[in-house]
């Protein structure tokens, strides 16, 4: 190569490396598709002195932004799937066969770090107390699981995750916890099993419409409500679709895949000032319809909206964690709730229970006093200031199958109140107990722990409380 040649093609690759910068002047990246928000320009001066993180933030500002950056993460991908098998996102999994998944569902296809005993004790714990709330207000309940898709269809993951540690899932343990405690549960993993057509996405975490169509025939069928099933509904199969996943690992757009559109016109409209189905909460009526529906759902729900909204003449939807169950009981007075959750997330159950008021029950008498370990705190709440949080953590050396209950004594009057038992990064025997601020006691309480299980219920902790100290 001659000397023009060597100049030439150093002021090539000086271009390449300088275009990125160069070109944020006129086409600066300000949007993703990595289900992230991307880094701000930094500030040099924050309170009162010079930012140390100032050039690193700078860094992360560049990488986010520089110009054409969705062109070069589109090359990068398509290079590193189509030529190597492998994913350039750490989010997301590539399979055989043109098939993505997400990544955050691996320790459920491993069998790896599944909850212990009694998390899983704590979680179905928690929706029967939740089945009582609901059943206290008059409504119907229902709890339903979306599958991980690699729980359905886990024959295109790539071999080298072919060797689990464990056939078991946190489902395996929940769902025969719910059937012990009879906890109304619809199992759609059974029901997608029957099926021989794929009914999820090869490209997207979710379900397809059929699959959306299976889920909700599923639910309304355990009410036994009359509906719509879609059978006799003309759908027209389009190649027009854009899984997440498609979208988190080719920003611009790459691979559409097939779904269904029915041809039904649906009659339903919202009441909420609704941007799309995404939203966190939204309203709808449909006059044709019949009965009222609160339904808690995650991304899983956004198809299943449009059915349900069809079918009953008023519904509510919510994606807020936690689920605030009793405002939504008060204010909205379904007939029926339904509570879905995708597999990945089922610990949510344990760990981020609904906002409501304990149940209530009657005080126990001659509760034997224990010197035991177990903390107590009285705050607000941060999830909703109109209610106060009991909580705190047991003694470790209890059994697992330990119910928690607060009792409140104040001249007298005995209240007593069953509590949720909550995991989080640290243990597996926390409790807490929501009250609203209006039902809390005026003045100096005291307030009792009591755990109850086969040895009996006992009185683990006592401390004495002012209601005037509460922020």
């Amino acid at each position: 190569m001659g000397k023009f040649e060597n100049v030439l093609y150093i002021i090539i690759c000086l271009l390449i490396c300088i275009l990125p910068f160069a070109g944020m002047s006129i086409a600066v990246t300000n949007t993703t598709t990595e289900n992230r928000d991307l880094a701000e320009f930094p500030e040099f001066w924050e309170n009162d002195s010079w930012n140390q993180e100032y050039f690193a933030e700078l860094g992360a500002y560049f990488e986010d932004h520089f110009a054409f950056r969705q062109i070069f993460v589109m090359a990068d991908s398509v290079i590193q799937s189509r030529v190597f098998g492998v994913s350039n996102m750490d989010i997301v999994i590539t399979g055989s066969d043109g098939w993505l998944y997400y990544t955050s569902t691996l320790k459920d296809y491993l069998g790896e770090q599944t909850l212990s005993e009694k998390a899983i004790w704590n979680a179905g714990n928690n929706l029967s107390l939740i089945q009582r709330k609901v059943e206290e207000n008059g409504a119907e309940f229902l709890f339903t699981v979306a599958p991980n898709k690699n729980s359905l269809y886990g024959e295109h993951m790539p071999y080298y995750y072919s060797r689990r540690i464990s056939q078991v899932k946190n489902m395996t343990w929940l769902k025969k916890e719910l059937v012990k405690r009879e906890v109304p549960y619809a199992d759609l993993f059974a029901e997608f099993e029957r099926e021989k057509e794929i009914l999820y996405l090869k490209r997207d975490s979710h379900w397809n419409r059929k699959g959306a169509v299976l889920a909700y025939d599923v639910m309304l069928d355990y009410f036994k409500l009359a509906h719509e099933t879609y059978e006799t509904v003309d759908s027209i199969r389009t190649r027009e679709e854009y899984g997440d996943l498609n979208k988190m690992i080719y920003p611009l757009p790459f691979a559409p895949e097939w779904n269904y559109t029915y041809q039904k016109e649906y009659t339903y409209q919202y009441v909420t000032d609704t941007q799309s189905v995404e939203d966190a909460w939204i309203q709808t009526e449909n006059p044709a319809g019949t009965g009222s529906l609160l339904m808690f759902r995650d991304s899983f729900g956004n198809t299943l909206l449009p059915l349900m909204a069809d079918t009953f003449e008023k519904a509510y939807f919510s994606k807020g964690i936690p689920y605030s169950l009793e405002q939504y009981l008060e204010s909205c007075h379904p007939e029926y709730v339904i509570m879905e959750k995708v597999e990945r997330n089922v610990d949510d159950f344990a760990m981020d229970p609904p906002i409501m008021t304990g149940m209530e029950v009657m005080p126990a008498a001659n509760v034997e006093a224990v010197e035991t370990d177990t903390t107590v705190e009285i705050r607000g709440s941060e999830y909703d200031t109109s209610y106060l949080e009991i909580r705190g953590i047991l003694d470790e050396s209890f059994l697992p199958d330990t119910r928690v209950y607060i009792r409140m004594i104040q001249a007298g009057q005995i209240k007593e109140y069953e509590a949720f038992t909550v995991s989080d990064e640290t243990s597996d025997y926390g409790y807490v107990l929501y009250m609203k601020r209006e039902k809390f006691p005026v003045g100096t309480v005291q307030i009792d722990v009591l755990t109850e299980n086969t040895e009996g219920k006992k009185c683990v902790k006592t401390t004495v409380f002012d209601a005037g100290q509460l922020p």
